[in-house]
């Protein structure tokens, strides 16, 4: 009884750590490039609100922020 016991919580933690290791890989990874309409000097390096919006409504990508002087927007790979 001991021994099938074991074997269950065994089998329990391989599918466990086996289901963590799927939802890893599946997670997006995101890649950066320059906006393409986004105007003039990016000066906010927590998130200028102008790049963000322009990133998002007007590229259709995930997100932008300041990088460098440069409005840099967010996109899934």
């Amino acid at each position: 009884m001991e021994r099938k016991s074991l074997v269950v919580v065994f089998s329990i933690l391989i599918l466990l750590l086996a289901a963590q290791e799927v939802v890893v890989k599946a997670e997006a990874q995101t890649c950066e490039k320059p906006s393409k309409f986004f105007k003039g000097p990016c000066f906010s390096e927590t998130g200028d609100p102008r790049c963000d919006v322009r990133c998002r409504r007007d590229e259709g990508l995930l997100s932008g922020f300041c990088k460098g002087l440069k409005c840099v927007c967010t996109y899934a790979c």
